[in-house]
């Protein structure tokens, strides 16, 4: 599968930001506007009441998050330090992929924007899908050596020493 290349992605800003104290159903339209629809910056929904933000700067939000949700529980939390990001892309991206990962359904029906939490190998990975033959997998940082290690000797996948910025 020479086609295929895993490159790193640059350091980004990565917070959690866990919300409690409020009705779910009324927060989620109040937490997309408060984050808004930009292509640069990414938020993943992992559970009811908790977001994984993805180039969000942690000033910024904790300014929106205090002016905008009130009375509610708030904690924001940078995990940038914990956080790295590898992109799988290449002809064979969906094969490869879907035939290692627990959500197979998700990698080979997935169109750019969507993504799933789920484990690839026994890594715990968010499988976003960014183009028709490219992925972006957001993972820990002390599992990414491991998982790079593990995808280019199974599957014979090219490295990049070319970081994505």
């Amino acid at each position: 599968m020479k086609e295929l290349v895993i490159r790193r992605c640059a350091p980004r800003y990565v917070s959690l930001l866990q919300i409690h104290g409020g009705d779910i159903e009324q927060m989620t339209p109040r937490i997309t506007h408060l984050l808004g629809d930009s292509a640069k910056q990414r938020v993943y929904a992992i559970g009811p009441a908790e977001w994984l933000l993805i180039d969000y700067r942690l000033e910024d939000m904790r300014r929106r998050l205090s002016a905008d949700l009130g009375r509610s529980l708030v904690r924001l939390t940078d995990v940038s330090a914990a956080f790295t990001s590898l992109r799988v892309e290449g002809a064979g991206a969906r094969n490869l992929l879907g035939g290692d990962t627990a959500a197979s359904w998700a990698v080979t029906t997935s169109r750019p924007g969507q993504y799933v939490r789920t484990r690839l190998a026994q890594f715990e990975v968010i499988l976003h899908c960014i183009g028709a033959d490219s992925f972006e997998l957001h993972l820990e940082r002390s599992m990414a050596d491991d998982l790079e290690a593990w995808l280019t000797a199974r599957h014979d996948i090219q490295t990049s020493n070319r970081t994505l910025q």
